[in-house]
């Protein structure tokens, strides 16, 4: 009986064990499926995100300016007589950019990497061509070709006129991918299926291993020989599920697909280094339960007793390997250079602490660092920065871009005031190079809601920067931003399809104080879209969106038309800013329209801002000097507002200086302004300048304008803007 128990208790001793063995098989599963996993995602991500900066690379190409006149005078052999091509920093870890454009013919006009095919009309080989030319919109896919697997963008070049001259196209390549993944211990080849193995012509960037094409020609030597034995095998590894690469190694094996449109282009497929040791702890484990499994079979009782203590053994492992394996997952999201959280990390913390605020901040002036010192200097300042503001907050913070990073904070004022003070009284001191650096910072902060909290602080950190001496800037939703997809589609109305929207002058007299008339007036532009809206509603779009020679061509054209049915008398002044200049059509545009309307020029005065001359950039101050000479007035506007360059006034030939209203406002309260008015006025008298005073408001200030003999006068005391004279 006593023998029966005991075989009937080892029995369930045995069950026990192998039930419990069962369960730690799938732990260790588990393990290993949470790791793949995670991987996984990292790859995805590193796909998107170089796939949505191929297409960024193609916008910023597009809009060279230079580009698009090398275009427009036909004049490609530039492109090949020097490199004209620079991509920005951000995409600095791109190589082997492609880049090829094509006129909307069909016909190839530059490749980068050939000059075989050029003249080419590839429309009729292209039918994404002839799709795309119907509806010529930014996009970006994956491609198949010739060669190999690539990231392919396709964006159109317009002219400043909106018209289509070209489509450009940029590919680039996996390999920055899989060398990044490299550096993890991942080990990556790009496999193409057998169908677009056999359009490959030119097996140059790439190796054929048993009739499938193996994209990235420099394949890590290590995963070769498991390619060769089963490549069947790694490409049909299911997306949610991993392989190993053999008993006798310590690879993982993933398979991601890469697809276009939902259809299968290729393999990724990812062999990752077992670091953690999955596999030895498995089998380390195995051996455990086998030898503990017979103990019990032999000795009843000493199997119980081993078996209580193997399950403490047996829990202290599954505390280690989850430790081991939480730590070494930590890594992928830990910046290599500062040892901050990455972007990434940001994203999926920044759930846990909504309602924190959250803080950007940016150092100044890096970029001197960087020149100055050299990138070695910068890396090492990162470093420093992010130690010691992680030691001040004892929290982690994380890197968004190279100078810039958050940290969630409940006491934001206190910890930006900390932050400020620990590195004005702390510089940087890096003895080895005897360099000491004191670095101050630009401030963001938004309020954690989840929802584009990095757009809200670029936002603000670009305030900051524009208000030197804030110690931050709080982002604030603003009426004209939201509503700029709204005015941006009116004002794009407006300019060029006068539907629903139109820019129109309004005209406000400007006052001959000696003569007591009016008949000189500005031309100021509004836009009309059931109401009237001032420049305050749409001018910042304008000059976001490139559009302001266009309202300014509008605004020539508009009232000279009008002002051509008028009095020879009157004369009117028009508003010119530094993008005018900058087209360096102006000039042009005015004779055109003087001509058309048949007005002379000398009834013409362009009002600039005081920043224009005193920058004096050579075209700028070219372009005005010729127009002075064709008979054109210049008047310098919001005059005592900037730093002045007295002697390029004098230069330029100045007809008016318009006072800045803030001083003419305050004629009558703050004798400063007085002096500042006067000073103005005696300057501009000594060099034969006219002088108008604007924001007359009332009677008072006019008797105060007169004292000073001003010789015009401008506010709605006289006039106030208005449709027509």
């Amino acid at each position: 009986m006593l023998k029966k128990i005991l075989y009937i208790l080892l029995g369930l001793f045995v069950i026990f064990l192998i039930s419990f063995f069962i369960i730690q098989k799938k732990y260790i599963k588990n393990s290993k499926q949470n790791y793949t996993n995670t991987i996984k995602q990292e790859i995805k991500i590193l796909i998107n995100t170089k796939k949505q900066n191929t297409l960024e690379i193609a916008k910023n190409i597009a809009i060279e300016k230079h580009l698009i006149n090398i275009i427009k005078n036909n004049n490609y052999d530039l492109l090949y007589k020097k490199h004209f091509f620079s991509i920005a920093d951000d995409y600095k870890e791109f190589k082997n950019v492609g880049i090829h454009i094509i006129d909307t013919k069909g016909f190839q006009k530059y490749i980068s990497w050939s000059k075989k095919g050029i003249g080419q009309n590839i429309l009729k080989l292209r039918p994404d061509l002839k799709k795309f030319l119907k509806n010529p919109k930014p996009e970006v896919i994956i491609h198949s070709g010739l060669f190999d697997i690539a990231f392919k963008a396709k964006v159109p070049i317009f002219d400043n006129n909106h018209k289509l001259l070209s489509i450009l196209e940029i590919t680039t390549h996996f390999n920055s991918i899989i060398k990044h993944l490299e550096t993890q211990h991942i080990y990556s080849a790009l496999i193409l299926t057998k169908q677009n193995s056999s359009k490959i012509k030119f097996k140059k960037f790439g190796q054929f291993i048993n009739n499938y094409f193996i994209s990235n020609i420099n394949l890590n030597p290590k995963i070769i020989p498991y390619l060769k034995q089963n490549i069947k095998k790694y490409i049909s590894i299911s997306p949610d599920k991993f392989e190993c690469s053999g008993k006798d190694t310590n690879y993982f094996v993933i398979n991601i697909p890469i697809t276009n449109n939902g259809k299968v282009l290729g393999y990724f497929v990812s062999f990752i280094e077992d670091r953690y040791n999955l596999k030895e702890k498995e089998m380390f484990l195995n051996i455990i339960m086998a030898i503990i499994t017979i103990l019990f079979i032999m000795v009843g009782y000493i199997a119980y007793k081993n078996m209580k203590k193997n399950e403490n053994l047996i829990k202290n492992l599954h505390t280690e390997v989850e430790k081991q394996i939480s730590e070494k997952l930590n890594l992928i999201y830990i910046d290599s250079l500062t040892k901050a959280y990455k972007k990434s990390k940001f994203e999926i913390d920044k759930i846990h602490f909504l309602d924190y605020d959250v803080v950007m901040l940016n150092i100044k002036n890096f970029s001197k660092i960087n020149e100055f010192y050299g990138f070695h200097i910068g890396d090492k300042v990162l470093k420093i920065v992010v130690q010691r503001i992680e030691k001040l907050l004892n929290s982690k913070i994380y890197r968004i871009n190279a100078d810039e990073f958050v940290f969630f904070s409940k006491a934001t004022q206190k910890d930006i005031k900390n932050i400020k003070q620990l590195f004005i009284t702390n510089p940087i001191q890096i003895l080895k190079e005897n360099i000491k650096i004191r670095l101050s910072f630009s401030f963001s902060v938004v309020k954690n809601e989840g929802n584009e909290v990095l757009r809200k602080l670029a936002i603000a950190l670009k305030e900051s920067k524009q208000k030197p001496f804030n110690d931050f800037i709080y982002y604030k939703e603003k009426p004209i931003q939201n509503d700029f997809i709204k005015f941006n589609s009116i004002l794009y109305d407006a300019i060029f399809i006068h539907k629903r929207a139109e820019i129109i002058p309004y005209f406000q007299g400007i006052r001959n104080n000696k003569e007591g008339i009016i008949k000189k007036y500005e031309c100021l532009a509004r836009l009309e879209n059931n109401k009237i809206y001032s420049p305050f509603y749409f001018l910042e779009i304008a000059k976001n969106s490139g559009f302001l020679f266009e309202i300014t061509k509008i605004m020539i054209d508009s009232s000279l038309k009008y002002i051509s049915t008028k009095d020879e008398n009157i004369e009117i002044s028009i508003n010119i800013t530094e993008d005018d200049l900058l087209t360096s059509q102006l000039k042009d545009y005015l004779l055109e329209k003087t001509q058309k309307y048949n007005v002379s020029p000398n009834r013409i005065t362009l009002e600039i801002l005081e920043g224009i001359t005193s920058n004096g950039t050579k075209n700028n101050i070219s372009q005005l000097k010729e127009l002075k000479k064709l008979g054109f007035k210049l008047a310098i506007d919001d005059f005592g507002v900037e730093y002045s360059n007295f002697e390029r006034i004098s230069e330029l030939d100045i007809d008016f200086i318009k006072i800045d209203g803030k001083y003419i406002k305050t004629l009558n309260t703050n004798p400063k302004s007085y002096k500042i008015a006067k000073a103005i006025t005696d300057f501009a008298h000594s060099l034969n300048i006219k002088v108008v005073a604007e924001f007359v408001e009332n009677e008072d200030l006019q008797k105060l304008i007169d004292k000073l003999n001003i010789e015009y006068s401008q506010g709605y005391y006289f006039s106030k803007p208005k449709e027509s004279i």
